[in-house]
């Protein structure tokens, strides 16, 4: 579903006026935070997809590291989950356990336990995980903190969707898929450990509305504008040229639908420019953080974490490309 469609749905909620509930639906944010003691608070989220991997422990995998991303981008530590699954019935039985294998095998690697979870019949395979996990409530990383100077900083390479995309359509010729899937598996763990250690001031993970469109949340949240700087975005390889071929994910256009009016193109790189809007799964993290705190989180996370932008105080909500 767009951002545009879900937006119009909750506009008919009325407004919960509970004063422990944290982190709701107002600001578009990873996951929702409810305070249940002075120094306590419950993240939840739930997030289910449809298969990307034909292989189905890595389906697993992939699900359940997607999944327990929402409560590392909130800071929190992920404890608890449910299994979701909905599965042919006339399915193999073999299959369903090697997907709850995966889900299961890195959810434990994550610290968290599956206390069981819910099933049901439907004609294509959908796994998620509704995952719970704590923080304090004087400690969430909202997508609402960020402050003009701040730099952003990206931990995954984007272009999954795309080349998802071209596998389904079998024009992934030349494409490595294990660095592709490496990517969707592992964790976003050490990355929240080591923002949370910076004292990081927003956070979000990349997933269904790209780059761009988790972007704006941001900017709209925190009533900011975004310098986006194209050329030091980390893509995986091979995700521009299967563009380039006219191959695109159906969530480009779903996204350009939902955020294009919040994004000023002025870079020539037309394909880069189209890129930010493609759908991630299991994606990084865009971290905004002071300038002055850029060499602690660096420290204190060994992999590659290119700034890729900077907060503005000028035109609030809107993203412009460099």
């Amino acid at each position: 579903m767009s951002a545009a469609q879900l937006a119009q749905a909750l506009s008919i909620l009325p407004r919960i006026k509970d004063k422990n509930l944290l982190v709701g639906v107002n600001t578009a944010d990873d996951a929702g935070v409810y305070r249940i003691s002075k120094n306590t608070a419950v993240v939840s989220s739930v997030d289910i997809l449809t298969p990307v991997i034909i292989d189905p422990k890595v389906y697993g995998m992939v699900v359940a590291a997607n999944s327990i991303s929402d409560i590392y981008a909130m800071g929190g530590d992920p404890k608890l989950a449910l299994n979701i699954i909905g599965f042919p019935g006339n399915g193999d039985p073999e299959v369903l356990g090697h997907i709850l294998w995966g889900g299961q095998n890195k959810a434990e690697e994550a610290g968290v336990t599956i206390v069981g979870g819910h099933t049901f019949v439907t004609d294509e395979i959908k796994y998620g995980l509704a995952v719970f996990g704590y923080i304090h409530p004087d400690r969430i990383i909202t997508n609402a903190g960020a402050q003009p100077g701040d730099a952003i900083v990206l931990t995954k390479p984007i272009g999954v969707g795309t080349i998802i995309q071209a596998v389904i359509e079998k024009k992934d010729q030349g494409i490595d898929l294990r660095r592709v899937i490496n990517a969707m598996t592992t964790l976003n763990r050490d990355a929240a450990h080591a923002m949370r250690q910076a004292g990081a001031h927003a956070a979000t993970d990349i997933t269904g509305y790209g780059l761009a469109g988790h972007l704006v949340e941001i900017a709209q949240a925190s009533r900011v504008g975004i310098e986006l700087q194209l050329s030091q975005i980390p893509v995986h390889k091979g995700a521009l040229q299967i563009l380039e071929r006219g191959i695109e994910e159906p969530g480009i256009a779903m996204n350009l639908g939902s955020f294009s009016n919040n994004v000023l193109q002025r870079s020539s790189d037309s394909l880069l420019g189209k890129l930010i809007f493609s759908s991630e799964t299991s994606g990084g993290l865009a971290i905004v953080l002071p300038e002055e705190k850029l060499s602690v989180f660096q420290e204190r996370y060994a992999r590659s974490a290119p700034i890729i932008g900077r907060i503005m105080k000028e035109n609030p909500g809107i993203i412009t490309t460099t």
